[in-house]
């Protein structure tokens, strides 16, 4: 992972001073708010200095064929982290089942980008200390031979299945109603378009030569997990703090964010 990741902390930034304006009305407490935007601030900093440092791991647990062919990138962390932006900038800016600008697109929102930076940082974690070899660890170009050893587990799975599975808990639970079978459909669709395409990046990965698939199934139930988690503690947050109790309680059991890409 590079400097491309600048994109989030823009994404980050922006997100930030756009949902505290939008939701000063709110009986928001700064102390908590401040907190969790400092850990995820942290999260995600810590998170760059661990990608950037070599695999910690000299003698990797377990590898696979290392030898083949260099290639380029099928879909690029630019395009990834752009996914990211637009879905954060829908969540926080579309109208929900509350209203528009709503403490729930404040919430999500931000749960959103803890997602990121949780898994960016639970993934950089888990590649040093494994130290796996890529498909192409022997061909990998001098300037990139850093991330050479770092395939298990796969971070453009681990963050494409998280942008997949907090966005649909997000659409099943605040956009339309179960009870309406033009508004199932449309969760449901939206379900499985977001995590066929969260397991076509997973694919390209492995058609790539940079995972092998463990590493890409590792990757989408490490980002769906933290996910699944940190949308449970947003949407019970946004749950207390909504004293007209228009918030629903969730449409869809948690286990099904846990979405193994194959």
């Amino acid at each position: 992972m590079n400097s491309n990741k600048n994109i989030f902390s823009k994404v980050l930034v922006i997100c930030l001073s756009g949902t505290l304006w939008i939701n000063a009305g709110e009986s928001l407490k700064l102390l908590p708010e401040a907190a969790e935007w400092g850990l995820t601030g942290a999260a995600f900093i810590s998170a760059r200095k661990v990608d950037h440092m070599p695999a910690w791991n000299s003698c990797p647990f377990f590898n696979g064929v290392s030898d083949r062919p260099f290639c380029e990138n099928t879909i690029s962390e630019t395009q990834l982290y752009a996914a990211a932006g637009l879905t954060v900038l829908g969540i926080g800016f579309i109208p929900n089942n509350d209203g528009w600008l709503q403490p729930s697109n404040y919430r999500h929102s931000k749960g959103f980008l803890e997602t990121l930076s949780a898994t960016y940082l639970l993934t950089a974690i888990t590649k040093n200390l494994f130290g796996r070899k890529r498909p192409s660890f022997a061909h990998y170009p001098g300037e990139d031979r850093m991330d050479a050893d770092k395939s298990f587990p796969s971070g453009h799975a681990s963050i494409s299945f998280a942008i997949a599975s907090y966005s649909s808990l997000y659409v099943f639970d605040h956009i339309g109603h179960w009870d309406r079978n033009v508004d199932k459909a449309g969760k449901l669709l939206y379900f499985a378009t977001s995590h066929m395409l969260a397991s076509y990046v997973g694919y390209t990965r492995i058609t790539d030569n940079r995972h092998f698939l463990l590493d890409v199934i590792a990757g989408g139930l490490l980002g769906s997990g933290v996910a699944a988690v940190v949308y449970s503690f947003q949407n019970q947050q946004n749950s207390t703090e909504d004293s007209n109790g228009s918030s629903q309680n969730s449409e869809v059991p948690l286990y099904l964010a846990f979405s193994i890409p194959f």
